[in-house]
């Protein structure tokens, strides 16, 4: 359980933030580039235009809407609890958090 953010150091906040924007990055870059792999196989002549527009319609709906929603909050807690399941599902390494973060992440 992320624990209360008030009280928190500035600079830990800041680095919250800052490894939500990279988890975000991240995560939104694998989805794009499996949406670049599908106009590819347009360019090749594998899917016509509508069958494209079909795979853009659900990348737009898919995971990058949810993130969107999720990734632009000012809610501390909400960003620590994505950061903390980058962690567990190796999107983020814990080479690149600090040990206040993962302090706080764990919820001690």
């Amino acid at each position: 359980m992320i624990k209360r953010t008030d009280g928190l150091p500035k600079a830990l906040k800041k680095e919250i933030r800052q490894l939500a924007g990279v988890v975000h990055e991240r995560l939104l870059g694998a989805e794009l580039t499996k949406l670049d792999a599908q106009f590819a196989r347009w360019r090749e002549g594998g899917l016509d235009v509508f069958e494209l527009a079909v795979e853009v319609h659900k990348f737009h709906e898919g995971p990058p809407r949810k993130w969107w929603l999720q990734f632009n909050t000012h809610d501390l807690r909400v960003l620590g609890v994505m950061v903390r399941e980058a962690l567990e599902d190796g999107t983020l390494r814990v080479e690149e958090v600090s040990a206040e973060a993962l302090q706080f992440l764990e919820g001690k």
